[in-house]
C-alpha cells in the first residue's frame, strides 16, 4: 500500500465464503482491515455492534434479505454512510445505483487488483475527510 493511502475498514457483505476469504486476505495484506458478513442480517448486527466501515462491498443476492433490502433499511446511516460498491454477478443498471446512492458497481467475476484499487480510491477516513468518490460519480468497471 502506498503511503498516500490510509488503511480502510472494509465491510464485505458476501455469502460466497471462499471468495470473501480471498478478498479479505488480499486487502489485509495491503494493510486494510476487513469484516465479513455472510448475510444482510449479519451485516446489520456488525454495524449495530459498533463497527464503522470506511467502505462497504455489497453483494446483492444474499441468503435472507437482499443487498437492496440492506440498503433500504438505512443501517449504514448509523455507520456514517460510508461509500457502497455493489460487487455482484447480477447486472445492475446505473439507475439502481443512483436510487441507493451507491458509489459504483463491480461485476463478478473481477480481478482482485481492480477491487483493491476501488477500496484504496474510494474509502472515506473516519473523520469523513476521506478519499471517497465525488458525489454523483458512478464507477462501473
Amino acid at each position: 500500500m502506498s503511503s498516500a493511502v490510509t488503511p480502510a475498514r472494509v465491510l464485505l457483505i458476501e455469502d460466497d465464503l471462499p471468495l470473501a476469504s480471498i478478498i479479505s486476505k488480499h486487502l489485509n495484506a495491503r494493510g486494510h482491515s476487513t469484516r465479513v458478513a455472510a448475510s444482510a442480517e449479519e451485516a446489520t448486527e456488525i454495524i449495530h455492534g459498533g463497527y464503522r466501515p470506511t467502505i462497504v462491498l455489497l453483494d446483492i443476492n444474499l441468503p435472507g434479505e437482499s443487498g437492496w433490502s440492506f440498503l433500504r433499511a438505512g443501517t449504514l446511516v448509523a455507520a456514517g454512510a460510508p461509500p457502497v460498491f455493489v460487487v455482484s454477478a447480477t447486472a445492475v443498471p446505473p439507475s439502481r445505483l443512483r436510487e441507493f446512492d451507491c458509489a459504483g458497481y463491480l461485476p463478478k467475476p473481477f480481478a482482485v487488483p481492480m477491487l483493491i484499487e476501488i477500496v484504496e480510491r474510494h474509502h472515506s477516513d473516519a473523520d469523513g475527510a476521506g478519499t471517497s468518490a465525488p458525489q454523483g460519480e458512478l464507477d462501473a468497471f
